[in-house]
């Protein structure tokens, strides 16, 4: 899935799970987090994996942080499950060897294609978008959420916009 994917299902889960008062730039951040983690990784760290969806992309290191945020940060928690969210979006389960990475050893992740360096990874990209047309699918219902969530609170006002840029907070619906 790509950016606009992760957040458009991000903020709509939070707008239909929760009243509470989010950051929904925090909300956005978290959503990315495992791709801003992995992608660096897999050209600095992980140059063999033939992947960049790695340590983050696994379910160890995602429960680990969802039983801390629970145990010790329940505030953290909706960003903690916007983090996880990713997998699911990602469908982490069918990438067997990363989902249940370290089980198969320290650095074996779900190889796909060489993606190490940056045009490589940029390739990659190009690639999933022509040969899998569901993921245009899927970015074009987010980008149609993420045009109604502006439209709805009126982000494209400029003070509003800026608001929502310094607090993260939203305009009364």
């Amino acid at each position: 899935m790509m950016p606009p994917g992760h957040i458009a299902i991000t903020w709509a889960a939070a707008k239909l799970l929760t009243k509470q008062s989010l950051d929904y730039r925090r909300l956005a951040f978290s959503a990315m987090l495992p791709d801003l983690v992995d992608k660096p990784l897999a050209l600095w760290v992980f140059t063999q994996s033939h992947s960049s969806q790695n340590l983050t992309h696994a379910l160890l290191p995602n429960l680990l942080l969802l039983g801390i945020a629970v145990w010790k940060w329940p505030r953290a928690l909706p960003y903690v499950l916007a983090f996880n969210g990713h997998l699911l979006a990602d469908r982490m389960w069918r990438k067997t060897e990363t989902f249940w990475w370290p089980l198969f050893g320290g650095q074996t992740f779900s190889s796909y294609r060489f993606m190490n360096t940056p045009q490589a990874m940029t390739q990659v990209y190009l690639d999933i978008l022509r040969r899998y047309p569901h993921v245009w699918a899927i970015e074009l219902l987010a980008g149609l959420y993420l045009g109604w969530f502006i439209k709805k609170h009126r982000l494209a006002n400029r003070a509003n916009l800026l608001a929502f840029l310094q607090t993260g907070q939203l305009s009364e619906d």
